[in-house]
Parts: structure tokens; C-alpha cells; sequence
């Protein structure tokens, strides 16, 4: 997969670069552990926060039906927290607040992404960080004083991804800068290595977060978001990364302006034209603009790029289900959220071994006489078949002996996002290829938000109906993946003159 993180990463800056190779490589490790460290943080929340919002949403269910449940200190019994309509009330306040701050992130991050080439990576990362403070303001303000305010107020937290981008735009700052200040030859290597690393902190702070759970959740809560900060606020003190001319047009940029430039040369209207026309014309110019701004973007229309680009918005459908796999393992099998979340946290000490041993054991010793390609091809429905298995396997769990297996056998499928990667950049050409990724991350992010959104609806539904139907949400992630693993296995690879 080496051919991926080369085409994925398109220079910045020179081979030569801006800064001496000795600064470049302590600039370089400085960057990891900031990503690290937000990671760290990001990884930390999810867990805690899903047990504060089910111990507010118990007491005041309890209050209502039967207020002698309630101890005098306030806090109801976990064990009493897993009827249906208390965590249906977890998972509609909890799904929803991820579906919104996924969307929001999202569409705010698009005018921010093009800002970062032309002002610089640091003037955007200086936004981020009031929106990251008031997020947290707004989300554990509605926590802390929950006698106070509703529940649902956590929503309101997503409006403040309108200042700085949110998550989205400061992993995407991040990584930039450290493609800024790597050459072509040592990038694949950092970020592959990178890759691995982000595994290992996911698994320990999740790890970390269980264990401070059991103590008091609000503990690891306000590490993870103190981390996010450190992590944003140690960029300040680093230098801007961007060339030496940030008046200079970027690529970006120069696709933007480009169907303007020639649209007013070839005598077309322009947008500045458009109110002193007639009606008419103004919708053919309009539709004429649409089509010149989409242009760019056929080659994704393919059909074999299509199906793959299936694969990242079907992947992330499922990968969204992480907090709501915690819920659902502690509701079934009447486990203590902490404890489920130790062990979801388990799934990357699967994955690692897969990307570091499997992956490069098949392909060197069992595929090797295959081309590139093809190897790929094989991999990915190898990948797709344990995927879908694992997936079967937790949503017809009777027990935990069931239910173990099935999770680290669907995180041994996790290669699939990125054997589909190499394989899909294979199929486009070179100038096409940051384009090709740009789709790649906003299906990735339609994924993430459809399937928070369907899951909101999904979990509770199969809590309702009781007995086997209680893994609903995962028989329809089995049968999506399903679907993507007969498409990938009548899949066909071009002619060789036509990759």
C-alpha cells in the first residue's frame, strides 16, 4: 500500500523545503505529539460522557416513576439504568449530538479548508481553539448543572464549529502541516508510522478512560477536553509552515477562480454580470457555472470508482457505531458502561497486528505473484468477508463468548478503508488524485452522519422489540456489508492499458 500514502500526499513545499533538515525532523516529531495528544483527549471523551448523560437522564427518570430508587447522594445504581427508556433517552441525546456536530464540522470546515492555503495554517488553528472552548463551555455547563438545564441542550454545542472548523478542520490543519514539512521521500514512511501510533494511543486512552470511569466519569471527561486544548494551543508556539508566499494562488485556489477567468475571457456572463441579464439567460449561465464547477469532478461518475467510493461511505456507516456498540454490549449483557468500553478499547491491539504483520504477510508470501492491483483487489474482499462476519457475529451475540470474538474479529476488517484507498488511486490519474480524496472525505463524513443518525433510531427500535431483535442496528450494518462484499467480489480491474 506503499503506492497510496505517495499519491496521497502531493508536495507543499519543495524537496529542499523551508527549514533545515535538523529543525524539519524536531518540527516533525512536534507536530506527531500534538496529534497524538488531541487524539489522546478526543478518544478520552466518548466513553465518560455517554455514562454522565445516562446517569442524568436515570435520575430523572427514576424521579418521575419512583423517587425511593434515588439515594441520597443523588446517584441511582447503574444496574437500574439499563431499561429501555432510559437508554433510548441516551441514545436520541448522545446520537444526536454526534449526528449535528459531524454536520456542522463538516460543512464548516469546507470555506476554512480554503482559507488555511491562502492565510496560513496558524491563523486557522488560532480560530479553532475559541470554538473547541466554547464547545466545551456549552456541553459541560449543560451537564454539570442538569437540574438546571435540559438534557438536550448538549446540541446547541455543535453551533460552535462555526467558529474555526471544529474537529474536522483541526485534524486537517494538523496533518497539513506536517505534510508541509515533509519531503517526498520520508512521507509515506511518516505517516504509515504515524498510522500505527494513532492505533496504540486509541486503544490506551481508552483503556486510561475505563479505568478513571469506575472512579468518577467526570474525571477523564476533563482530561480529554484539557488535552484537545494543550494539543491546539502547543501549534501556537510553532512556526507557520505554509510557502514563503502565501499570496501566491494555490491550487485550490486556482480551481476555484479558473472557470470564472475563462468564462469571462470566452465573453460568457459572469456572476458579477448576472443581475442585468434576463431571467433566462441568468439560469442558463447559472446551470453553465454548475456544470463548469462539477467538471472536475466526472471522473468519480466511473463506474468502478463508483463502487469503491461505496466502500468509504458504507465503512463509515458501521464505523460510526462505536458508542453505540458500548451501549448496546452494557445493555444486553447488563455490563457496567466502563467495563464495555475497556473492552471496544481492546479493537486496535487487533488491528495493529494487522497492519504491521498480516497485511505484509499475505502480500509478500501467499499474493506475491499478483500484480499490485490485483493484490489489492484480493485483500480488500478478504477484508470485506471478515468485516461482515465479525458484524453478523454481534448482532446475533447470545453471550459474551459470542460477542468477544465477533468484535476483534471485526476489527481485524478494518484494512479494508485503506486497501480500498490504494486500490481506488489506481484507477484515476495522477492530477486527479486530491480531488479523488476530497470526495473520499466528505462521503466519509455523510457516512459518519447517516449512520449516527440511523443508529439513533435503529437501537432503540430493536431495544423495543426485545429478545434477538435487540442487535437490529447491527443486522443492518451486516447486510450493507453484505451488499459492498458481492459488488467488490464481481468487481473487475481495467485492462492494464487503461489504469
Amino acid at each position: 500500500m506503499s503506492h497510496l500514502e505517495d499519491q496521497a500526499s502531493s508536495p507543499l513545499l519543495d524537496e529542499s523545503g523551508r527549514f533545515p533538515k535538523r529543525n524539519r525532523n524536531r518540527l516533525i516529531i512536534t507536530l506527531v505529539v500534538i496529534l497524538l495528544a488531541f487524539e489522546t483527549g478526543g478518544y478520552m471523551i466518548p466513553g465518560p460522557m455517554t455514562r454522565i448523560i445516562e446517569s442524568i437522564a436515570c435520575r430523572k427518570y427514576w424521579a418521575v416513576h419512583d423517587p425511593s430508587q434515588i439515594p441520597a447522594n443523588g446517584q441511582v445504581a447503574e444496574k437500574l439504568c439499563k431499561i429501555p427508556a432510559v437508554q433510548t433517552e441516551v441514545t436520541t441525546v448522545k446520537g444526536y449530538s454526534d449526528f449535528w456536530e459531524e454536520l456542522c464540522s463538516t460543512l464548516f470546515a469546507i470555506p476554512y479548508s480554503l482559507l488555511a492555503d491562502r492565510y496560513g495554517r496558524k491563523t486557522l488553528i488560532c480560530l479553532t481553539i475559541p470554538g473547541f472552548i466554547l464547545n466545551g463551555i456549552i456541553t459541560n455547563s449543560v451537564l454539570w448543572f442538569s437540574n438546571i438545564l435540559p438534557l438536550r441542550g448538549i446540541w446547541f454545542a455543535a453551533l460552535a464549529w462555526a467558529v474555526g472548523g471544529g474537529p474536522t478542520m483541526a485534524m486537517a490543519i494538523v496533518w497539513t502541516m506536517i505534510a508541509d514539512v515533509t519531503t517526498n521521500s520520508q512521507r509515506a514512511i511518516i505517516f504509515s508510522r504515524v498510522g500505527v501510533l494513532s492505533m496504540a494511543v486509541s486503544f490506551l486512552s481508552r483503556a486510561i478512560s475505563s479505568g478513571l470511569m469506575t472512579v468518577q466519569p467526570w474525571i477523564p471527561m476533563l482530561i480529554g477536553c484539557g488535552l484537545v486544548l494543550v494539543a491546539l494551543s502547543l501549534i501556537l508556539s510553532l512556526p507557520e509552515t505554509l510557502g514563503d508566499s502565501p499570496d501566491e494562488i494555490s491550487p485550490v485556489d486556482s480551481d476555484v477562480e479558473m472557470p470564472h477567468s475563462e468564462a469571462s475571457s470566452s465573453g460568457e456572463p459572469s456572476f458579477d454580470d448576472m443581475h442585468f441579464i434576463p431571467k433566462s439567460s441568468w439560469w442558463i449561465a447559472l446551470h453553465d457555472r454548475c456544470r463548469q464547477m462539477m467538471s472536475p469532478f466526472s471522473f468519480i461518475f466511473h463506474r468502478r470508482v463508483l463502487l469503491l467510493l461505496s466502500t468509504f461511505l458504507i465503512y463509515h456507516f458501521n464505523g460510526s457505531s462505536t458508542f453505540f456498540l458500548v451501549q448496546y454490549i452494557s445493555t444486553r449483557f447488563a455490563w457496567p458502561l466502563a467495563r464495555a468500553n475497556f473492552l471496544i478499547s481492546f479493537q486496535p491491539a487487533i488491528t495493529i497486528p494487522v497492519f504491521l504483520f498480516l497485511i505484509p504477510y499475505l502480500s509478500k508470501w501467499h499474493l506475491h505473484h499478483l500484480s499490485p492491483a490485483t493484490r489489492d483487489l484480493y485483500l480488500a474482499r478478504m477484508s470485506i468477508l471478515v468485516l461482515t462476519l465479525g458484524t453478523l457475529g454481534i448482532s446475533l451475540a447470545p453471550s459474551m463468548i459470542i460477542l468477544i470474538p465477533s468484535v476483534f474479529l471485526q476489527a481485524a476488517g478494518s484494512g479494508l478503508l485503506f486497501i480500498s484507498r490504494s486500490l481506488i488511486t489506481g484507477l484515476v490519474s495522477q492530477d486527479e488524485t486530491a480531488r479523488l480524496y476530497t470526495v473520499i472525505q466528505v462521503l466519509q463524513s455523510i457516512g459518519s452522519m447517516t449512520g449516527n443518525l440511523s443508529l439513533t433510531n435503529l437501537l432503540p427500535l430493536g431495544l423495543a422489540m426485545g429478545g434477538g431483535w435487540i442487535g437490529l442496528a447491527w443486522m443492518v450494518n451486516t447486510l450493507l456489508f453484505s451488499i459492498l462484499g458481492i459488488s467488490l467480489g464481481m468487481f473487475r480491474l481495467p485492462p492494464v492499458s487503461e489504469r
